[in-house]
C-alpha cells in the first residue's frame, strides 16, 4: 500500500486514479479520470506533492505558490490548472491532460525522420509560447497589482504542442514573483537554457524568459543544441560569460532577418534585448507577414499528424482499452503491478533529469505520456483477459508455420500549405495529405503543385520493409513582380520636420543616423517627422545608450532623461 493511500483504483476529490506516470524530486504525477453525471468524463492529470516533503515548509510554501500562480493563469497558451486539494494530508494539483508532445521531442524526432519543423513552423509555435507568456509576465493579482512572474524554466520540455495544432506553456513550479528574492547560491531551472543573470544568480525579471526562449528558438531553427555534447555546467559557464555561437554556423541558409531576432532575444546585456515577450512576439509575428506566411493551426496539425502517426493511432487505441479497464481490486493490482513497471522503464530510459547545484531534481515532463500510457493500457487489457479466462485449460491447437510477411513500405506525403496536387514518378496519387503504399525499390520523385504557389519536388528514397517514411513539401507563394516605375521622374515631395527638446543627466552627445546632432541640452534642434533611434554616448562616464523618439509634424518633442 501505497503511503496516504494513493493506488490506482481508489478516488481522490472527485477523480479516479488510474495510474501513476511519473515521479520527480518534488512531485508525483498521475493519470485520473474524472466523472460526473449524465455521463460526463474526461482525462486529468494530478501533480501530488511527495511525502517526503510534505512535512518541509519551504517545499510545500513552493507548492503552494505554484497552485495559486497556476489557479490565476488562464490563456490559451498556458496549462489550465482546475483544482488543488488535500487528501490524505497529501496536496495535490489537478490539470487538464493534454494530447502532444514537447518541443524537444518534435525537434529530434523530426530531424531523426528527415522532417524538420518548417521555418514557418517553428516561428508560430514559438510566437506563440511568447504570447502565453507575456500575458504570465503581465498578470495582476486579485488586488489589481502587478505580480512580475517570471517562469525561470523555459525549455522545449516546458514548451507543449498539442497535436491539434496548439501550444501550451507547461509548469510553473519555479516560478518567481517580483516580491521574492532568488536565495544566494542556489539556480532554479535548467541549466542548459538559463540567462546569464540567471546563471550568475542574480535577482531576474520577464526578461530572463525571453533570453530562454531564444534558445528555444535558435535549437528549433538550427536543429541542433546550442552546444550539443557539452556538460550543462560547462554551458552555462558559457551563457554567463556571454560566448555564444551565431545561428548560421549551424546552419548557414538560415535567414538572416530570423538570424537577427535570435541574436537579439539572447543578448547577453538585458538592456540590449527585446524589453518583453510581447516584443519577441511582434518580431517573429513581423517576419511571417513580411514573407507571406499564413500558418494556421490545422497546418501545425497536420504535421504532427504525418510526424507522429503511429503514436497517435496506438495511443488513442491503448487509452480507450483503459479506460474500459474494470477498477476491481484484483484487476487494480495487477494494472499497479504492470504499470510501476513500464513507469519505471520509461523513466529509465528517458534523458536524464535536470539538477540544480544546491537545488533537487525536478520531474521532466509531467503531461508527456507515451509510452508510459501505452503500456498501462496493455496491462489493463491483460487483466480484461485474465478475469474473462475459461477455467478449464485450452485444447491444444495444432501449430501451422507460416512464411513470414514483411510489410511493404509506407509514404505519408504532406505539403504547406495543404491540398496541394500530389505526383509520383509522373503519376498524379491525389492531394496531399495522401499515404502512399506498395512502392517499388529505388528512388521515386514527388511532386507538389497548388495554384499560387511555386512547385515544389524531392527525390524520395524508398524505406526499409516495414518502416514508414514521412515527407513535407513546402511551397512558396507566387510572388507578383511590381510594375515598372514611370518613364518620368517624380519629385520627391519635401519629408515634414518636426523639432526635439531633449535634456539629460549628466550631459551626452546625441547622434541620428551616425549623424551627430549636438550636446545636450538640445533646443528645438530640427528633425524629420517619424520614429528614430537617437544614440547617447558620453566619454567622460562611459555612457552608452539609445531611446527611441517619435517626431510629429510641426509639433516639438521634449524628453528629460536621468541615467
Amino acid at each position: 500500500m501505497r503511503p496516504g493511500g494513493w493506488e490506482p483504483g481508489t478516488t481522490v476529490g472527485q477523480y479516479l486514479l488510474m495510474t501513476p506516470l511519473a515521479q520527480g524530486g518534488m512531485a508525483e504525477i498521475w493519470l485520473a479520470r474524472q466523472a460526473g453525471p449524465k455521463g460526463f468524463e474526461r482525462l486529468v492529470v494530478i501533480k501530488r506533492m511527495i511525502g517526503a516533503l510534505e512535512s518541509d515548509p519551504e517545499h510545500v510554501d513552493m507548492f503552494l505558490t505554484e497552485a495559486k500562480l497556476a489557479a490565476q493563469l488562464n490563456h490559451p497558451h498556458v496549462i489550465q490548472t482546475f483544482d488543488l486539494g488535500e487528501e490524505h494530508d497529501s496536496l495535490y494539483l489537478v490539470m487538464e491532460y493534454l494530447d502532444g508532445e514537447n518541443l524537444s521531442v518534435v525537434r529530434r524526432l523530426g530531424v531523426k525522420h528527415q522532417l524538420p519543423l518548417m521555418d514557418q513552423h517553428a516561428v508560430r509555435l514559438l510566437a506563440w509560447a511568447a504570447d502565453g507568456l507575456h500575458y504570465a509576465h503581465t498578470r495582476v493579482g486579485l488586488d489589481g497589482r502587478p505580480q512580475g512572474l517570471v517562469h525561470r524554466d523555459i525549455s522545449p520540455q516546458n514548451l507543449f504542442a498539442t497535436f491539434d495544432g496548439g501550444l501550451k506553456v507547461l509548469d510553473f513550479g519555479v516560478a518567481k514573483l517580483a516580491s521574492q528574492h532568488t536565495e544566494s547560491g542556489k539556480l532554479k531551472g535548467k541549466l542548459g537554457y538559463m540567462s546569464p543573470e540567471q546563471a550568475r544568480g542574480e535577482n531576474v525579471d520577464a526578461r530572463s524568459d525571453v533570453f530562454s526562449l531564444g534558445i528555444v528558438l535558435f535549437e528549433q531553427l538550427t536543429r541542433t543544441r546550442l552546444f550539443p555534447g557539452v556538460e550543462d555546467t560547462q554551458v552555462l559557464g558559457a551563457i554567463a560569460h556571454g560566448t555564444l555561437p551565431w545561428p548560421t554556423e549551424r546552419r548557414p541558409d538560415l535567414d538572416k532577418d530570423l538570424e537577427q531576432i535570435i541574436v537579439k532575444a539572447m543578448a547577453s546585456r538585458r538592456d540590449e534585448r527585446f524589453q518583453s515577450a510581447r516584443e519577441l512576439q511582434d518580431a517573429l509575428e513581423g517576419w511571417l507577414q513580411r514573407k507571406g506566411f499564413v500558418v494556421t493551426t490545422s497546418d501545425i496539425a497536420d504535421y504532427l499528424r504525418a510526424l507522429f502517426a503511429r503514436r497517435i493511432h496506438e495511443r488513442r487505441q491503448l487509452i480507450e482499452a483503459a479506460m474500459r479497464a474494470e477498477m476491481t481490486p484484483s484487476s487494480v493490482d495487477k494494472v499497479h503491478r504492470l504499470a510501476r513497471t513500464a513507469t519505471t522503464s520509461a523513466v529509465t530510459s528517458s534523458r536524464a533529469e535536470a539538477v540544480t547545484p544546491g537545488g533537487t531534481k525536478r520531474s521532466m515532463v509531467p503531461l508527456v505520456l507515451g509510452f508510459v500510457l501505452g503500456m498501462t493500457a496493455i496491462a489493463a487489457a491483460t487483466v480484461l483477459l485474465l478475469a474473462r479466462r475459461d477455467p478449464e485449460p485450452p485444447k491444444p491447437v495444432p501449430v501451422v508455420m507460416k512464411p513470414a510477411v514483411v510489410a511493404a513500405p509506407v509514404v505519408i506525403v504532406g505539403s504547406s500549405p495543404k491540398g496541394a496536387a500530389i505526383r509520383v514518378d509522373g503519376r498524379s496519387v491525389g492531394d496531399a495529405p495522401v499515404t502512399l503504399e506498395g512502392l517499388g525499390p529505388g528512388d521515386h520523385l514527388v511532386e507538389a503543385t497548388l495554384e499560387g504557389y511555386q512547385p515544389s519536388s524531392r527525390t524520395v528514397p524508398l524505406p526499409k520493409p516495414g518502416e514508414r517514411l514521412m515527407v513535407q513539401l513546402a511551397l512558396a507563394p507566387v510572388v507578383v513582380e511590381p510594375p515598372p516605375p514611370p518613364s518620368k521622374p517624380v519629385a520627391a515631395r519635401p519629408r515634414p520636420m518636426g523639432k526635439l527638446t531633449l535634456k539629460t543627466t549628466p550631459w551626452a552627445s546625441v547622434f541620428l543616423a551616425g549623424k551627430k546632432l549636438g550636446d545636450t541640452p538640445l533646443v528645438e534642434s530640427p528633425i524629420p517627422a517619424g520614429t528614430h533611434v537617437l544614440k547617447l554616448s558620453n566619454p567622460d562616464t562611459g555612457l552608452e545608450s539609445s531611446i527611441e523618439v517619435e517626431i510629429k509634424p510641426g509639433q516639438t518633442t521634449t524628453k528629460k532623461l536621468k541615467f
